[in-house]
């Protein structure tokens, strides 16, 4: 192989390489190429990102409440949270 061939196969690679890279890039840099579709996208994702942290807090404060609630050994922090406890029944209670 003389050298001049072996420049133009690398040449011919290169280029190759680079069309497949650029038949990739719509779908690589989507926000680019479709903004409308990428604005939706995190719309969306805000949306379950909010769900979730709802849904989080209503399994996680209930029980938070009731190992809080089992430190009432503790003297002040003990009566400050049996009163907090205590409120939060009431408001169930009227509901």
């Amino acid at each position: 192989m003389s050298p001049k061939s072996s420049t133009d196969e690398q040449l011919k690679r290169s280029i190759d390489r680079l069309e497949g890279t650029i038949r990739k890039m719509p779908e690589q840099y989507a926000a680019v190429f479709h903004p409308g579709k990428n604005l939706f996208m995190h719309f969306l994702r805000g949306i379950v990102y909010g769900l979730g942290m709802i849904v989080a807090v209503a399994l996680v404060l209930p029980f938070a409440v009731l190992l809080i609630d089992q430190v009432q050994w503790v003297p002040l922090l003990g009566d400050f949270l049996n009163e907090v406890v205590s409120r939060m029944e009431q408001v169930r209670m009227l509901r």
